[in-house]
C-alpha cells in the first residue's frame, strides 16, 4: 500500500484534552521562526490554530497542489522531496507550508510523514488574519524563510 493523501481529521478531544492552549502557546514558543515573539502574540497564533494527527506514510503536503495551511511540527518526523529528490527532512519544532500561504504559489515540495506525528496547523485566512495583528510574525517567518534560502544556496553550490 503506498502513501495517502489525507485532508486532516480533526481530532476534538485531542484539540481540547491533549494539547491545551497553554500547551500549544509552549510549543510555539520553542519553534525558532516564533521563539522571539511574545506570549500574547503566540497565544494569538495558539487560539487560531488545530492539532492534527497524522499516520506513518501519510502525505501531508504535495507539490504542486495549492497550500492551504502552515503546520508546526509537535514531534515524529517527515522527509521533504521535490520530484523524487529528497532535500531534507522536519522534527519536532520545524515549521513548513508558510510560502504557499505568503505567495499564493504551489506547494514546492511534496511532504510525507515517516512516522505518525502531531502537528499544529494554522489555515491560510487565519494566518492572513494573523499578519496585520501580530506585525512580529511578519518578521519571523521573513527570517525564517531567509535561512532557509540561505540553506538552499548553500547546499546548490556544492
Amino acid at each position: 500500500m503506498g502513501p495517502r493523501l489525507t485532508n486532516y481529521p480533526v481530532d476534538t478531544s485531542v484539540r481540547q484534552s491533549a494539547v491545551t492552549q497553554a500547551a500549544r502557546v509552549k510549543a510555539l514558543g520553542k519553534v525558532p521562526m516564533f521563539e522571539d515573539l511574545s506570549k500574547r502574540n503566540l497565544t494569538k497564533i495558539a487560539k487560531l490554530s488545530t492539532v492534527k494527527k497524522t499516520h506513518k506514510d501519510e502525505i501531508l503536503v504535495v507539490e504542486g497542489q495549492k497550500g492551504s495551511e502552515l503546520m508546526v511540527v509537535l514531534d515524529g518526523r517527515a522527509v521533504v522531496r521535490r520530484g523524487k529528490r529528497k532535500l531534507g527532512e522536519l522534527g519536532p519544532g520545524e515549521v513548513f507550508g508558510e510560502m504557499a500561504l505568503l505567495d499564493d504559489e504551489p506547494r514546492s515540495a511534496t511532504v510525507t510523514a515517516l512516522e505518525p506525528m502531531r502537528l499544529l496547523a494554522v489555515s491560510g485566512p487565519a494566518f492572513r488574519k494573523l499578519l496585520p495583528v501580530v506585525p512580529a510574525l511578519t518578521e519571523a517567518v521573513l527570517a525564517g524563510l531567509s535561512k532557509r534560502l540561505r540553506a538552499a544556496n548553500a547546499i546548490a553550490d556544492h
